[in-house]
């Protein structure tokens, strides 16, 4: 792991660097007990890690197992970042979900953005217990076909990465922790995985969290997907932006979690 390629951020700020003490944020989670009744699996991020989940993990219970992976190319260097596939993505979560739901009887899903979309895929594919989508980025803010030309050109151009403007958050409280660079040919791998992603609502109990100041998800366009279904839920958060577990309305999406568990 190399932790100078990370940086602290808060709306598009690079804050400071990571300290070798706190080097464990980035790493993935596996905590179990040892019963066979009910897991959770929580998916951070384009570009970030599960230390997204930090403040939020403490205050979740009532699981027999709480995974967060490290998704692939998210916590190595840069050089293992700009190797990241769309594909190789949606095959590593299908791959833990499918042993999750091998071995315990309820499996609650949970995504963040790019894992939001992932956690979407997997509802197409596993009888989830409940779906907990966090700002899905199934409709962005910007245009997808223009985006991905830009990103090809630029490469074509010689440039490799572009800065990072990670953290988009309403309140000032936490941080992202995030790659400090994009490399180019990930973000063509994000865009083309967004672009290329065959939208089917959830059959099971899901619960859709927006921010009023997302800058990145057009909230309004997901909202539409997934209106007027019965075991659906769309909450506005009104106090956050984008990067929902370290924004302002944490306890919000915490007591919608304890209420729907049975």
């Amino acid at each position: 792991m190399n932790l100078d390629d990370f940086r602290c951020m808060r709306r598009g700020r690079h804050l400071s660097t990571i300290p070798a003490a706190n080097a464990d944020l980035l790493e993935g989670v596996d905590r179990r007990n040892g019963k066979k009744h009910k897991a959770l699996l929580m998916l951070h991020g384009f570009g970030s890690t599960p230390a997204v989940f930090r403040y939020m993990t403490p205050h979740i219970h009532g699981y027999d197992a709480l995974v967060i992976p490290a998704l692939p190319g998210h916590t190595v260097d840069l050089q293992d970042f700009s190797a990241m596939k769309g594909d190789e993505l949606k095959r590593f979560v299908e791959q833990i979900c499918a042993d999750l739901c091998q071995e315990f009887e309820q499996v609650d899903v949970l995504g963040l953005s790019m894992g939001g979309v992932l956690a979407c895929h997997l509802s197409q594919l596993f009888p989830l217990h409940h779906l907990y989508l966090l700002s899905p980025a199934i409709d962005i803010h910007v245009a997808l076909n223009q985006s991905i030309k830009l990103a090809q050109a630029l490469l074509k151009l010689g440039f490799r990465n572009i800065r990072s403007i990670g953290g988009n958050l309403f309140t000032s409280k936490h941080c992202e922790i995030a790659f400090r660079l994009l490399p180019l040919t990930t973000v063509i791998e994000l865009l083309t995985l967004i672009k290329t992603f065959n939208f089917v609502a959830p059959n099971c109990p899901t619960d859709v969290f927006l921010g009023c100041h997302d800058e990145v998800v057009s909230s309004h366009c997901v909202s539409a997907r997934f209106a007027n279904r019965d075991n659906i839920n769309i909450h506005w958060l009104k106090n956050s932006a984008h990067v929902l577990p370290l924004d302002g309305d944490l306890d919000v999406i915490l007591d919608c979690m304890t209420e729907t568990k049975p």
